[in-house]
């Protein structure tokens, strides 16, 4: 069982990985997602930045278990930006 699940976590990795580096390819802006438990977000997978921003950065919930995490999330357009996470939100319910 414990494999199962190891196995199933990697390929979550390994998806939620390649959505990253799409984004970045196709905004510039660097996502990565985390874990939600209570309130800490630990990394998962994604693409941080080298140089991290001067502003804070936005944290999105996609389900109660999993968000993400972005310093540039702003230079996505609203609509795009909407499409998006309402995507990843269904992706990630197949993982859950």
């Amino acid at each position: 069982m414990a494999n199962g699940t190891s196995t199933s976590r990697k390929l979550l990795t390994v998806y939620l990985d390649q959505i990253a580096q799409r984004i970045q390819e196709t905004y510039g802006v660097n996502i990565w997602f985390a874990e939600i438990m209570g309130r800490r977000w630990s990394y998962i997978a994604g693409r941080k930045e080298e140089e991290p921003s001067l502003l804070p950065p936005r944290r999105i919930e996609l389900t109660g278990r999993f968000g993400i995490v972005s310093d540039g999330w702003e230079n996505i357009q609203a609509d795009e930006s909407e499409i998006i996470v309402s995507l990843l939100r269904e992706a990630i319910k197949a993982y859950e």
